[in-house]
């Protein structure tokens, strides 16, 4: 029987979002189609594109009509925990309009949690703050969302964002909210709940489970993995990673397509450059012959748009598809690793990818799947989806080892919730 229920604005997030429900001991899978969506698992979730669509309601709208069929308490959308989307561009605030228009929400506010402590991201007053090393950032001073080449935050207040994007009226919820201050909101299109501890998501999902259990229908959600985490611990409990743990064991070779542009990204293509690993520009043409010379040898190796000037990404997310795809054809990749929320989807849907289920994780926001596809060559493949944000600067080494790293601490570096609003 379905529980939860969730669609990812990318491909990365979708991971995400399973792997939360799935280390709280509940089942679940990731399907890549409509088409293949069950009530045989706790939590079902579907992964799409919609953040680099012009209009992401128009991807997703249909999906959540279909998922309520399956009668779960809760259906998530999905979002980064920067909270990634333009009013032109996978806008968020479009797909809240939309459900409201739609008559699915019966009238009532979409909840919508950013945070995600585990992964250092927090939201305090309803502005939106980033973990950079010992650093507390508001995410529009937060250098790779500043400067984002598709989507950059000009703005922390998460209401000022859904407002310009046409959510409708935004409320707030304070950390640790009565039923009350809950209640009071009745009358927005939209709230944005604060947390910056693990006790907050506790708190909340308590509260958005109990609404739901009151419906006749589906509570609709907004989120990152902090959202799924919430629901999945109010639900069962703390996470007992449940799911197989790192270490996965090595893998040889790895193969990293990455048309990330994020500098943490960079960083760790640095890494396992000096490392050794074998790291190939991907060139205008497509296939580069020497990724697989370089795999046949037995060598770790990187085909990169990352470094250098900025390209057309949907001409990169193709390219880097036809790679992997003929390189795990021949039967040289051991594991896959795919940098890049809108790469991942590319990716994934080049090598023909109907599911996938997530067996363990590499880094908070990183885990590990093993995907089911009709195609021999690529059923049973071990991949990673990694966001450009994802992990410290061994994490392509990691993917090697199969050892998990890189995890953010989830204690709370910005002050205590005061008694009154802003």
């Amino acid at each position: 029987m379905t529980r939860f229920a969730f669609i990812a604005d990318d491909f990365t997030g979708a991971t995400d979002a399973l792997w939360q429900f799935r280390r709280c001991g509940l089942t679940g899978s990731l399907v890549t189609d409509v088409a293949h969506l069950h009530d045989g698992d706790d939590v079902i979730g579907l992964a799409t594109t919609a953040r680099a669509a012009a209009d992401p309601a128009e991807v997703v709208l249909p999906a959540f009509m279909a998922m309520a069929e399956l009668k779960p308490l809760v259906i998530q959308y999905k979002v980064c925990s920067t909270f990634d989307s333009a009013p032109d561009l996978g806008s968020i605030g479009a797909v809240i309009a939309a459900l409201h228009r739609s008559g699915l929400t019966r009238g009532g506010p979409v909840p919508v949690l950013a945070a995600q402590p585990e992964f250092g991201r927090y939201t305090w007053f309803a502005n939106h703050f980033v973990r950079a090393g010992d650093d507390v950032l508001r995410l529009d001073r937060y250098p790779p969302m500043r400067d984002h080449p598709v989507t950059p935050a000009t703005e922390a207040d998460l209401r000022v964002r859904l407002t310009e994007q046409g959510a409708g009226r935004v409320g707030w919820l304070p950390a640790d909210p009565s039923q009350e201050a809950y209640r009071a909101l009745a009358g927005d299109a939209a709230f944005i709940a604060d947390a910056t501890t693990e006790a907050h998501l506790r708190a909340l999902g308590a509260l958005l489970l109990a609404d739901a259990a009151s419906r006749t229908g589906p509570l609709y959600c907004v989120g990152s993995g902090g959202l799924s985490h919430a629901l999945a611990s109010a639900h069962i409990g703390p996470p007992h990673d449940a799911t197989p743990a790192a270490p996965l064991g090595s893998a040889e070779p790895v193969l990293v397509v990455s048309g990330s542009r994020s500098p943490i990204t960079a960083r760790q293509i640095d890494t396992a450059e000096r490392a050794g690993w074998r790291v190939v520009d991907l060139p205008e043409g497509g296939r580069p012959p020497e990724v697989l010379e370089s795999l046949g040898e037995g060598r770790h190796t990187i085909v990169q748009s990352t470094r250098g000037p900025a390209r057309d990404p949907d001409a990169i997310g193709v390219l880097l598809g036809q790679v992997a795809s003929a390189a795990v054809q021949a039967g040289l990749v051991g594991r896959l690793v795919v940098a890049g929320g809108d790469t991942s989807g590319q990716v994934v849907a080049a090598l023909g990818a109907r599911s996938l289920d997530v067996v363990a994780t590499l880094a908070v926001g990183g885990p590990v799947c093993v995907l089911a596809s009709d195609d021999p060559a690529c059923d049973g493949l071990e991949i990673a989806l990694k966001g450009g944000q994802v992990g410290d600067d061994a994490y392509f080494l990691r993917a090697a080892t199969g050892r998990m790293g890189g995890c953010v601490s989830s204690r709370s570096t910005v002050p205590r919730t005061p008694s009154s609003s802003p």
